[in-house]
């Protein structure tokens, strides 16, 4: 066995009882606090309740089961809860979606039980306490209303008092009686996650790191890849050659004589490499071929290549005039 104990922190730095940290324990904790809070008004030799175990008249604790040795032949109460679900409240439980970080927030009902023990060595005085807690949390259900339920004290079930062996530790709990109020309660729950931190995170880190930044020095690509998506495959225009009767880079030049006749920029002859050629078209502005023009006049095009497409654009030759 090792030597040394391990201890943790359940808190984690937290509040010790909340709805927002710890909900069962904080429906517990408002139950056994109400229940102190009504006996503690209550005047000395009519079950006055202190914080001070030895000089209470009644023990009111969440600790099960009771120990004899420590109440003796004082009145107890403890509490049991009961099973809690998850009560839906439309579809996939939604409240509000953010777009833009992909946080999606939630809400749901969480309905369930409350057990009060109200236990005693006389069983008339079991039931006479059991009145007492469950016609106040009728009375004062605003007051748990306000610590944060949804809906609490309508319709507590006064149980028959019964032997308290399983509440009462030892064989000392045949000598018990428990009358148990059961008191259904109701609290909310809103619980908001998001995607996007996680991933921002990750994708810098893997950006930033010494085997990308590598992959990536002296690549053509840059940054651009690094991202999540896989790049497209996109083609790229040469660079024009030399035309300089070309009004642009990659246009054609009219004939300046206003004749139906364009020339197209200077390119190799088809038949001999060497040799350079002026491409003239004939009827250029038929409906086949017909560029894009305002009032008769082409638009000069400063880049007519498709850059997000791999077709080579198509160059229409009728004549050549070498």
């Amino acid at each position: 066995m090792p030597s040394k104990v391990h201890e943790t922190n359940p808190n984690r730095g937290f509040p010790s009882s909340s709805f927002k940290y710890t909900p069962l324990q904080h429906v517990r904790v408002l139950f056994v606090k109400f229940v102190q809070g009504l006996f503690s008004s209550a005047p000395t030799g009519a079950y006055h309740w202190v914080p001070d175990v030895n000089s209470t008249e009644i023990v009111i604790t969440d600790e099960n089961p009771i120990h004899c040795e420590v109440v003796g032949y004082r009145p107890a109460i403890s509490f049991t809860r009961g099973p809690v679900q998850f009560y839906s409240l439309g579809m996939d439980d939604m409240l509000n979606y953010n777009s833009a970080t992909g946080k999606k927030t939630k809400g749901v009902l969480v309905p369930g039980t409350m057990s009060v023990n109200c236990c005693s060595r006389n069983d008339l005085e079991s039931e006479n306490i059991a009145w007492i807690v469950a016609e106040h949390i009728w009375l004062l259900r605003e007051i748990l209303l306000k610590a944060g339920f949804f809906e609490i004290g309508r319709q507590p079930v006064i149980q028959a008092p019964t032997p308290a062996g399983s509440i009462v530790t030892n064989d000392e709990g045949e000598e018990w009686y428990c009358t148990a109020i059961s008191c259904p309660f109701q609290f909310a729950r809103t619980s908001s996650f998001t995607p996007l931190g996680e991933k921002v995170v990750e994708g810098i880190e893997f950006a930033l790191s010494p085997e990308r930044l590598n992959t990536f020095s002296g690549s053509h690509e840059g940054p651009a890849a690094t991202t999540f998506e896989r790049p497209l495959n996109v083609a790229t225009c040469p660079p024009p050659s030399f035309a300089p009767l070309a009004s642009d880079a990659h246009g054609a030049t009219p004939d300046p004589a206003g004749t139906r006749e364009v020339f197209l920029p200077k390119q190799p002859h088809p038949l001999n490499p060497a040799a350079t050629v002026v491409v003239r078209t004939v009827r250029p502005y038929r409906p086949a071929i017909r560029p894009a023009s305002i009032n008769g006049a082409p638009i000069p095009i400063k880049d007519p290549c498709v850059t997000e497409s791999n077709v080579t654009p198509l160059q229409v030759s009728e004549k050549v005039v070498v």
